[in-house]
């Protein structure tokens, strides 16, 4: 292209082609003109800048040298007229012709002096495109508009006189104006770059904005509306970070925040009152302000003399501009409501970036050191509504506080979400593998040293008895991590001094219900996979209920921690409250997955199928146990004789009834390898009653029954071990009357006189057979706690200390995991003298016969001793008082 244009004939141009195509080639002409320029400008650098200007003053002294020796010879030229026009009184030339000569002289005189202007005027033009971008290079904005205006004024004068000889043997003037030209974009747009900074001094913006006066001639509302729009350019080129030069985020957010605060606070200082802008302008106007002339270098100045009046006086012309109050607080209002806008769709995004509490921190502590403008004396003067100009308040705080619930409410989803994920795998690798061994023994069950049994480490003992193994004691030591995290990142916040009190209490509600909602949302997730399997079952529910009692920070999450409660005052007992709801709600949850387990259980051990459906001759020689035969000695009050009869008492439960109640517990055993809780107990004894109560109200309608009275003997004697053993009290009302209408019923099938004579017996034997199988009927038989304290215990899947009790399965809350060990009490056999005890030691394996004694004296005593005896032997042998048994 460039080749081409210098083996362009400008001769034949205007013939070959037409106007419009000589204009472009007169622009690419410009264009490569332009660009070589500034190719050689960057080429020769600053080293060569002042070799450049030398060689201009150089080349100016050569032209005043010259100019100089041509005044000489015009001084000597004058001198040399003057004197012969002395002598014209002397010489007879006429008058006529001296006056035509001295005409030609100033004619002469007045050609040669513009000739000279306008070499100074092309001289000026040559000279000023350098000198303008010294000026933008050192960001005088001002100065190099001002150069602009007074270049355009001398090509607009040389324009002007375009059609005089001179001019059009010097087309050098337009060709130099072509150059000069660019300039008004140039300056324009390092003007607009300048203003877009995000370090903005009040001295340059006023430059800046003078330039845009002058440059445009433009009004002062269009200037401050291009102020403000440039200002929201340079809000919004904080907020990203490029690849070549990446930001913090911090860093840019501050950036931000500090671009909104400066661009009020420069209108205040520039454009408000008697402010650096107007002052400026007034200075300019003034009739001492020194012409643009004075800009020039100093060879230029030198010239000043050959330069006409209007060139030579010229300086920019302002006419100070109005702006009041009303106009600024309209044209700020815009602004706020653009800067609103943009907020809401950039400024959030960043904040998303924000990922942990230290860096909010961060952000507060620096804005609150940077200082903020005096937003209320200026909302009042330019009429705003009341903190819009408060920017940190009005956008950030709420931001702030938004990306600080986000990032709990995030870390909070993501820590139940991976405990989520764990829970399945461990469901589906349970699945697969045998129930596991709990109770087997390992070398740190048992801490080593005091203090390590006072920290919080894990109990790894108690963990095991409540059947917690090592992978969801992990689990739950993971999730407690992340909850450590959650609660000291807040701690973080709640610390920082300058966040009020409303909002610390508003966090820590937020922390509060944020956790409420994911472990609602992780049961509901748990609930939605619809498991059946017993060991699913066991994994689901064991891993949930780990998570309340090996999470203390889950706990910290409802309850505040100490450091807390000076700002929730009384809000402790509310956290009480929500930690023991949630902690019902987790229970609850749980033994619906109980119940599942206890429904299994029962429907794979049906007492239909595993109890005899009709008692006959044969079922009685098989299945019931061996009855106690009594010889009772009464007198007769007329004859005064001793009278004996004999009665056969059943002594325990049918044997059927025994094995079907052993097989539970094996499969319970199989099931759970530990106790199961006093609530899920409970719900499983229920349940199995009203088994059994069908079973034996079927058996009661039957015929056998109504005929035989043993048979209704036993039966009776059943539903008496049922209910002595599983405790079941006037609390149950529905089991209790259920369980004593049958036994009424039975009751109805045996004689009065007989059931009078046998009922004191009856008693006393199922208290002795409640008393012995309840050691192999453990693990079915509910805690011998008072009456008051089972519904407490019930009521409950947690577990409670004992002091007689070592503390292996203990967490504190309401109940235990495991009953304390069968003991015969003195009063279950009160009344039984040392013969009978013998017989019903031997009763599994032989049939004996004992005599009862109507009344009976001194039995009292003997059992006192043997119990005293007995406890005492097993307290030495344990090592324990004898509290321990009582």
């Amino acid at each position: 292209m460039t080749a081409n244009l210098l083996n362009l004939n400008v001769d034949t141009l205007f013939e070959q082609h037409s106007v419009s195509e000589i204009d472009a080639v007169h622009k690419k002409i410009q264009s490569v003109v332009e660009n070589k320029r500034e190719e050689l400008r960057t080429h020769v650098g600053e080293r060569y800048r002042d070799l450049l200007q030398a060689a201009d003053t150089i080349a100016a002294m050569q032209t005043s040298a010259g100019t100089l020796m041509e005044q000489v010879q015009h001084v000597q030229a004058n001198c040399r007229s003057l004197n012969e026009q002395q002598l014209l009184g002397f010489q007879s030339t006429a008058n006529a012709s001296a006056k035509d000569a001295v005409l030609q002289e100033r004619n002469a005189g007045k050609k040669l002096q513009t000739y000279y202007g306008t070499m100074a005027q092309i001289k000026l033009l040559t000279a000023l495109p350098e000198l303008i971008w010294t000026h933008l290079d050192n960001d005088r904005f001002y100065a190099a508009t001002e150069l602009f205006i007074f270049s355009r004024h001398i090509s607009t004068g040389l324009q002007l006189d375009g059609q005089s000889t001179l001019m059009q043997k010097l087309p050098v003037a337009r060709k130099q104006w072509e150059i000069l030209r660019p300039f008004h974009v140039t300056i324009k747009q390092a003007i607009l770059t300048a203003l877009e900074r995000e370090e903005l001094l009040s001295e340059m913006a006023v430059d800046c904005l003078q330039s845009l006066l002058l440059l445009d001639k433009s009004d002062l509302s269009a200037v401050l509306k291009s102020f403000l729009n440039l200002r929201s350019s340079a809000f919004l080129n904080c907020l990203q970070s490029g690849p070549s030069e990446p930001r913090r985020v911090k860093d840019r957010i501050l950036a931000s925040l500090n671009v909104l605060n400066s661009t009020v606070d420069l209108l205040d200082k520039c454009l408000l009152g008697d402010s650096l802008l107007f002052s400026r302008l007034e200075e300019c106007a003034s009739s001492t302000c020194p012409p643009s002339i004075n800009r020039m270098e100093s060879s230029e100045r030198q010239l000043v003399h050959l330069l006409p009046d209007i060139i030579a006086g010229f300086r920019p012309q302002f006419e100070v501009p109005q702006l009041t109050p009303e106009q600024m607080g309209s044209s700020l209002q815009q602004w706020l409501d653009k800067m609103n806008a943009l907020a809401a769709a950039h400024l959030q995004q960043v904040f998303a970036l924000v990922s942990n509490m230290q860096t909010i921190q961060d952000i507060k502590s620096a804005a609150r050191t940077n200082g903020r403008p005096e937003f209320v004396r200026l909302e009042q003067q330019l009429h705003l509504k009341h903190s819009q100009l408060d920017f940190y308040a009005r956008k950030y705080v709420p931001l702030i506080n938004a990306r600080v619930r986000e990032i709990i409410r995030s870390s909070w989803s993501s820590a139940m979400k991976q405990t989520y994920e764990q829970v399945l795998l461990l469901i589906e690798s349970g699945q697969s593998q045998p129930p596991q061994q709990i109770w087997r023994e390992q070398s740190d069950d048992l801490p080593l040293s005091l203090a390590a049994a006072l920290s919080d480490q894990p109990k790894r003992l108690a963990n095991r008895t409540k059947g917690y193994d090592g992978a969801t004691i992990e689990l739950c030591k993971r999730f407690d991590s992340h909850l450590t995290n959650i609660v000291q990142e807040l701690n973080v916040m709640l610390q920082e001094p300058t966040t009020r009190v409303e909002d610390k209490v508003s966090l820590i509600e937020f922390l509060r219900e944020t956790a409420e909602e994911q472990l609602t949302e992780y049961l509901t997730n748990l609930k939605g996979l619809q498991l059946r399997e017993r060991p699913a079952l066991l994994l689901a529910l064991r891993n949930s209920l780990a998570l309340v009692e090996l999470c203390p920070n889950l706990k910290l999450c409802f309850c505040q921690p100490s450091s807390w409660r000076q700002w929730t005052d009384n809000s402790s007992g509310v956290g009480i409250e929500h930690w023991q709801r949630i902690c019902g709600l987790i229970e609850e949850e749980m033994l619906s997955f109980w119940l599942l387990i206890v429904d299994d259980v029962l429907a794979g051990h049906n007492c239909d199928e595993k109890l005899p459906k009709v008692i006959n001759h044969e079922v009685v020689l098989s299945d019931f146990a061996l009855w106690q035969t009594l010889t009772l000695e009464q007198r007769d009050e007329d004859q005064e004789q001793s009278v004996q009869s004999t009665i056969r008492i059943p002594s325990q439960p049918r044997l059927s009834l025994q094995t079907y109640l052993h097989q539970l517990i094996q499969a319970l055993n199989l099931v759970v390898p530990q106790t199961l809780p006093p609530k899920v107990l409970q719900a499983f004894i229920k349940r199995l009653i009203e088994k059994l109560l069908r079973h034996y109200e079927g058996l009661a309608h039957a015929e056998c029954t109504k005929a035989s009275q043993n048979i209704a003997l036993q039966l009776y004697f059943d539903l008496k071990f049922l209910e002595r053993v599983f405790s079941i009290s006037r609390e149950e009302r529905t089991l209790y009357d259920q369980i004593h209408a049958q036994q009424n019923q039975l009751r109805d099938c045996i004689d009065p006189f007989d059931f009078e004579l046998f009922a004191e017996h009856i008693t006393a034997h199922v208290s002795r057979a409640a008393s012995r199988l309840q050691g192999e009927l453990g693990v079915l038989t509910p805690s011998p706690a008072a009456p008051s304290q089972a519904a407490t215990a019930a009521s409950s899947l947690a577990h409670e200390s004992d002091p007689n009790v070592l503390c292996l399965s203990s967490s504190g809350s309401t109940s235990l995991w495991f009953p304390l060990l069968p003991i015969v009490m003195p009063q279950a056999a009160g009344r039984v003298n040392s013969t009978e005890r013998t017989s019903l030691a031997l009763e599994p394996v032989e049939k004996t016969a004992t005599t009862t004694p109507t009344r009976k004296s001194g039995g009292n005593g003997a059992r006192k001793g043997d119990s005293s005896k007995s406890k005492s032997s097993a307290a030495s042998f344990f090592g324990m008082s004898q509290e321990w048994f009582r």
